[in-house]
C-alpha cells in the first residue's frame, strides 16, 4: 500500500476537525490573515477558519479558481467557526480542571496507529511529511484530541443514569422488540433529483464516494460530509433494523454482507445508497432487548449532556465573534 493512501487512513483516526487544524499547507487562497473570534484571551484567527474548510471540503474546492473557492467557502465560515470556538472552550475546560494527558498516553495512541497499518516509526514519519504533516505538530493535536475525549467521558459519565421506568417506556414507544435477526448498519444515501441530467451528477457522487470508502476513508465521516439522509449528522448510524422494517432493496444487499463491510451502491426509490455492516443479532430474549435499549437511551443521553456542557462552557466564557 502506498504511503499516502496509508496516511488516509490513519488520519480518520482522529476525529476530522483536528485533523484539520494540523494541516499546515492548505490555507493558500486567505491572503491576510486577522482575528475572527476571542474566547476570553484566546484567539482564532482567519488562516485558523480557512484552513479548517479547505481541509474538510477539499473535495469540493480542489478544481476551483481561487475566486471561486473563497466565494464557495463563505457560505461555511459560521458553522466552523462555532467548532472551532467550542473546540477552544473544551480545552481552556481541560486546564482549568488540571485534566492532562502524558507523553505515554500519546505514544500509546501512535503506537496503535502504526500497529494498526503495519507502519514503521519512519515509514509513519515518512508518510506525514509527505502530505505536508509536522510530526510534532501532529503528535501535540493527537495529544489535545485524547485530552478532550478523556475531558467529555468525565462529564458525561457523571450525569449518565437509565432507569428500569425509561426502559419500559422505550419499549412501549419504539419498534425495539423481540423477533427475527436485526442489522446495525450506517448509511449514505445520495438522493436521487427530478431533474434528469442532474440525476446523472448524483450517480456521479454516488460513485465518486464509493471510491473514496473502498480505499480506506472511514464510512462515519464519510456519511457525515456527503450522506443525504437524516442520518448524517450522526455518521449515518441508523441503528438496529428488523428484516420485517427493512425495504427491499436494503435487504436483499444486506443479508449477505460481512460484520465490517460495505455494500456496493445500490438504487432504492429515495436514490443511491452504500451501508455499512456494523453488527448483527437477535434480540431473542427480553435481557437481551433490554441491553439494547439501555444502550440507545444512554446514547441518547449522553449525545445531550454533552450538548448542554458546551451550552454552559459558552455562557461562563468571553466570546466575541469578528467576522
Amino acid at each position: 500500500m502506498k504511503k499516502a493512501a496509508v496516511l488516509n487512513k490513519f488520519l480518520f483516526v482522529l476525529p476530522l476537525l483536528w485533523v484539520l487544524l494540523i494541516y499546515p499547507g492548505v490555507s493558500h487562497a486567505v491572503m491576510l490573515d486577522q482575528i475572527v473570534a476571542l474566547v476570553d484571551k484566546e484567539v482564532i484567527t482567519w488562516s485558523d477558519l480557512y484552513k479548517a474548510m479547505e481541509f474538510d471540503l477539499k473535495d469540493k474546492v480542489r478544481d476551483m479558481s481561487s475566486k471561486e473557492r473563497l466565494a464557495f467557502l463563505k457560505n461555511y465560515e459560521k458553522e466552523f467557526l462555532e467548532r472551532l470556538i467550542e473546540m477552544k472552550l473544551q480545552l481552556m475546560y481541560a486546564e482549568s480542571a488540571h485534566i492532562s494527558v502524558s507523553d505515554r498516553e500519546i505514544d500509546a495512541a501512535i503506537e496503535d496507529i502504526m500497529k494498526k497499518y503495519s507502519l514503521t516509526k519512519e515509514q509513519f514519519k515518512d508518510a506525514l511529511e509527505k502530505e505536508g504533516f509536522v510530526f510534532d505538530e501532529y503528535r501535540k493535536r493527537l495529544g489535545d484530541q485524547i485530552l478532550l475525549q478523556k475531558v467529555g467521558s468525565v462529564i458525561v459519565a457523571e450525569k449518565l443514569i437509565v432507569t428500569d421506568e425509561e426502559i419500559s417506556k422505550r419499549k412501549k414507544t419504539s419498534k425495539m422488540s423481540k423477533g427475527p435477526l436485526k442489522y446495525k448498519l450506517r448509511l449514505v444515501l445520495v438522493a436521487k433529483k427530478a431533474d434528469k441530467e442532474e440525476n446523472l451528477l448524483t450517480k456521479k457522487k454516488a460513485e465518486d464516494i464509493y471510491d473514496k470508502l473502498i480505499k480506506g476513508a472511514d464510512f462515519k465521516t464519510i456519511a457525515s460530509q456527503y450522506s443525504d439522509a437524516p442520518s448524517a449528522p450522526t455518521g449515518g448510524d441508523i441503528g438496529f433494523v428488523g428484516e420485517d422494517e427493512m425495504a427491499k432493496e436494503m435487504l436483499a444487499v444486506v443479508e449477505g454482507m460481512k460484520e465490517g463491510s460495505i455494500s456496493k451502491i445500490f438504487i432504492s426509490p429515495a436514490g443511491y445508497n452504500i451501508v455499512q455492516l456494523i453488527e448483527k443479532k437477535t434480540l431473542d430474549t427480553e435481557e437481551k432487548l433490554n441491553t439494547e435499549v439501555r444502550a440507545e437511551l444512554l446514547n441518547e443521553k449522553s449525545r445531550q449532556v454533552y450538548k448542554d456542557w458546551i451550552k454552559s462552557l459558552k455562557e461562563k466564557r468571553f466570546i466575541k465573534i469578528i467576522l
